[in-house]
């Protein structure tokens, strides 16, 4: 038997599992018996649940348990990408302050040098007159 059938197996088997339950519990709970009966009852479908889960053949409870280790790895590496990401986006933020910064003060110097020019040629032409 493949990976890929063992795979295939195991969520059919927990697909059946999850659909029993869902739907026991849709009839418990619609069903015209007191709170207390109500109880009891999914009370003993919950050991009976617990029984069932604990006779399931190896296969489908490893494949259970590493679909669960997987979920958790990708849990942890989306978490990891996105703190990537975010420290990414600061350091791009700090570049584009820093270049900001420069071009704010070239363009206070080309200023400042254009006033001083401007200035120097105003006092030629008073002179030539």
């Amino acid at each position: 038997m493949s990976k890929d059938d063992c795979s295939s197996s195991g969520a059919a088997v927990l697909s059946f599992l999850a659909g029993t339950v869902v739907g026991a519990a849709i009839a418990l709970l619609t069903a015209p018996r007191s709170g207390q009966q109500t109880r009891e009852m999914l009370s003993g479908y919950g050991e009976d649940l617990v029984d069932k889960m604990d006779n399931l053949p190896a296969g489908v409870r490893e494949y259970g348990e590493t679909a669960i280790e997987r979920s958790k790895n990708m849990i942890e590496h989306g978490k990891n990408l996105i703190n990537r990401g975010t420290e990414l986006a600061s350091q791009g933020k700090e570049f584009l302050d820093e270049k900001k910064e420069a071009l704010s003060e070239a363009i206070e110097a080309g200023k400042r040098a254009m006033e001083e020019e401007r200035k120097a040629l105003s006092n030629i032409m008073k002179e030539e007159e």
